[in-house]
């Protein structure tokens, strides 16, 4: 089983990869030509909002791989549309996107502000509530992955058992963990995904994390992070520290058994690269159908122009290798 390093600035792959881009007509300027439906994905009794992209003029008989694409801390499924889900759609895909529970479109947990009377049986209930915005569980995250794929693979297009997952940034991270845990993903791409919590947020001492617990156990502190978690003023939404400490992809990491693409970007600052994507390259290549491809750029400038382009095409190319085989 064949592995690759490539290492773009090197190599001569980004002219492939542009051919590539040419031969599954997909352009960066150009939107293809696909349908687009809104849907309601549930998850943990939250509803979330979603976005399900396919070829135009699909038959109503006919069967497509499928794509779920995850984003990361922060993004939001309209973004993912429209700079990859509507790409990989004009190839030949039933794509799904959606926005993370408390973040975009979709709803968040409500909590009590008092006490519910006792009843035996369900029954609806007038209550008084906090509608909780944008914090970040990657542990309550993992349950939204795993209802959108549940979504997908019940989608009478999509080949339920031949279905490819996409994350970016933290969604990476997320990514990794769905692909270990579903038989029906195979394939995956890992774009610049944090997936070694232990090593960053190793600065976090376990006692803090054994008192904020404690505190949130005995209702001294609140039940969701709020503004005083903020994680710093590049990152919106407010992190659960305690589950992220508890989160840690790169454990995952022997489970993993199907053809992985990670992306990374060579210039990242949000964490440490050779202990995260190259960590978890360095742990599958010599088992798994495998590529590490970085990407001489800024985290935030693979989202931009030519970079986007190069890396979606990329992408791209893996799901039609490994999905259209």
């Amino acid at each position: 089983m064949s592995s690759k390093v490539l290492s773009l600035q090197k190599s001569c792959l980004l002219g492939a990869l542009l051919s590539f881009g040419i031969a599954l007509g997909v352009s960066a300027v150009e939107q293809p030509d696909i349908d687009h439906q809104e849907i309601t994905i549930w998850s943990q009794g939250v509803r979330l909002a979603g976005d399900i992209y396919k070829p135009k003029g699909l038959a109503a008989d006919a069967k497509l791989p499928g794509i779920l694409m995850v984003p990361g801390w922060g993004g939001n499924k309209g973004n993912v549309g429209r700079n990859y889900a509507k790409h990989f759609a004009s190839a030949g895909f039933v794509v799904l996107a959606f926005d993370f529970k408390s973040w975009g479109e979709s709803d968040g947990p409500v909590v009590m502000t008092t006490a519910l009377r006792q009843i035996d049986e369900s029954a609806e209930v007038k209550v008084v509530g906090t509608h909780i915005r944008q914090f970040i569980n990657p542990l309550s995250m993992m349950e939204d992955v795993r209802a959108a794929l549940y979504y997908l693979g019940g989608e009478h297009q999509v080949m339920a058992d031949n279905l490819g997952i996409w994350g970016t940034s933290m969604g990476g991270g997320l990514a990794v963990v769905m692909a270990t845990q579903d038989s029906r993903i195979k394939a995956l791409v890992d774009q610049m995904g944090p997936v070694n919590y232990h090593y960053n947020l190793k600065d976090i001492p376990a006692n803090y994390v054994r008192s904020v617990e404690t505190q949130m156990a005995r209702g001294e502190l609140p039940p969701f992070p709020g503004p005083a978690g903020n994680a710093s003023p590049q990152l919106k939404g407010y992190p659960d520290w305690v589950a992220m400490k508890r989160f840690n992809p790169m454990s995952y990491a022997e489970q993993l058994t199907i053809p992985t693409l990670i992306l990374d970007a060579q210039e990242e600052a949000l964490f440490d690269t050779k202990k995260n994507g190259q960590l978890l390259y360095d742990a599958i290549k010599s088992r798994v159908e495998s590529r590490y491809s970085v990407y001489p750029v800024k985290h935030y400038d693979m989202y931009e122009g030519e970079n986007i382009a190069k890396a979606r095409t990329e992408a791209l190319q893996w799901f039609v290798d490994y999905l259209k085989k």
